[in-house]
């Protein structure tokens, strides 16, 4: 991937943020009304962005490899290949929720406008929209990316005016409660689904930190305000699915433009790193043309999945990934010896188990920023020790 400059990297990622699952999420966090809500927000991105993305940009722009390949200094081959694979399987699952989110937001316009609905021809249509993103070639790509993302920016402040207008909606939705620490979570692992990605676009920066910090910018400023976006609908007009609020909107073409483009300036992104990490392990692949086969089978997927896991499947991201970076962070900023890959695997392991306990504890700042403190100290603390023993071995 050739060097992206920084207004394009702000503009990447702003992109990447404006997009309908951001939203869908941001309507789960409702119950705590809208001040808590707005905290849980800001809290939960700061965390997400600053402590996760930032860091982990920096670093592949420092080492020059992509998000996946810098598992090198903690985890070796073997880990560039495990965690490749683990999200390249992550990354075809959000390029299935991207295409059912979208799907169904713009067959409830459709339905309303033009009195059609299918979810086949539909979902084919959004797919097809990705495959050509993914067929441009980078130059063109991200010109055309940067104005529509322009565009769809001036498209979300006019859908916040509309809620807004809107009112109050008869709901036949049933809105489940959720606690404050929780929704500091879903905002965090939002955020981290990202984490596995963001160095791919900074690793050939000649501005390591501040292309990071403006890569990260980018995203917690699209990202809060799709968040807002899904609040600010329920609790202003009482309908927790921001589908039926869109075709209540008068919006129209307007409505769906915004849906598409901004689910397929979002999903190309996940459906080329996800080529991006099977050419790690199968280096003959090409990768436009893995990144194509990837929207496809992520377009099946999209036809039979259910969105009843989706909640689930965020906090599986934070369980397999937060230990993951936390061990590369500490590898990276504060170990100068490079521990045995089997003891990076051991605590690996230790950090999921400690991600799914904390998980159940329920603690007001969410589960993973504890999972990041409690994993580098570990891990810091465990090459204190190794160093010790090594240097005992060597003078005897």
């Amino acid at each position: 991937m050739e060097q992206i400059k920084s207004k394009g990297l702000f503009l990447l990622w702003l992109g990447a943020a404006i997009s309908i699952a951001e939203i869908v999420t941001g309507t789960l966090i409702a119950p705590l009304g809208m001040w808590r809500g707005l905290a849980a927000i800001i809290i939960g991105h700061l965390i997400g962005c600053f402590i996760f993305l930032l860091p982990a940009a920096y670093i592949s722009a420092k080492q020059n490899q992509s998000a996946i390949k810098v598992a090198n200094i903690a985890f070796g081959k073997i880990g560039i290949l495990l965690f490749s694979f683990l999200n390249a399987l992550q990354l075809l699952g959000w390029t299935a929720v991207m295409i059912v989110n979208a799907q169904l937001a713009v067959n409830s316009i459709t339905k309303q406008i033009f009195g059609f609905h299918s979810i086949v021809i539909i979902s084919i249509l959004i797919a097809a929209l990705i495959v050509i993103w993914l067929l441009f070639n980078h130059d063109w790509l991200f010109r055309i990316n940067n104005a529509v993302v322009i565009l769809l920016a001036f498209g979300s402040l006019l859908i916040i005016g509309i809620i807004f207008k809107t009112g109050n909606l008869t709901s036949t939705s049933s809105i489940t409660t959720i606690s404050f620490g929780s929704a500091i979570e879903l905002n965090v692992t939002m955020a981290l689904s990202w984490l596995p990605l963001i160095g791919d676009y900074t690793q050939k920066s000649n501005r390591p930190f501040f292309d990071s910090f403006i890569s990260s910018c980018g995203y917690f400023i699209g990202s809060c305000a799709m968040f807002i976006i899904g609040l600010s609908t329920v609790i202003i007009t009482g309908e927790s699915d921001f589908s039926t609020v869109l075709s209540h909107s008068n919006l129209g073409i307007i409505a769906l433009l915004i849906i598409i483009f901004s689910t397929v300036t979002t999903t190309f992104m996940d459906a080329y790193s996800a080529a991006t990490n099977i050419k790690n392990i199968f280096t003959s692949l090409k990768t436009n043309l893995t990144a194509i086969i990837i929207t496809l089978i992520g377009l099946l997927i999209s036809i039979f999945i259910s969105m009843t896991y989706y909640q689930n499947f965020l906090y599986m991201i934070g369980a397999i990934f937060a230990p993951l970076f936390s061990i590369i962070f500490a590898t990276f900023f504060f170990i100068k010896q490079k521990l045995p890959i089997w003891i990076s695997f051991i605590w690996w392991i230790i950090g999921i188990l400690i991600y799914s306990y904390i998980q159940r504890l329920d603690l007001w700042i969410g589960t993973t920023l504890p999972v990041l403190i409690i994993i580098c100290l570990g891990y810091y603390l465990n090459s204190l020790v190794f160093i010790r023993i090594s240097q005992n071995k060597s003078i005897k």
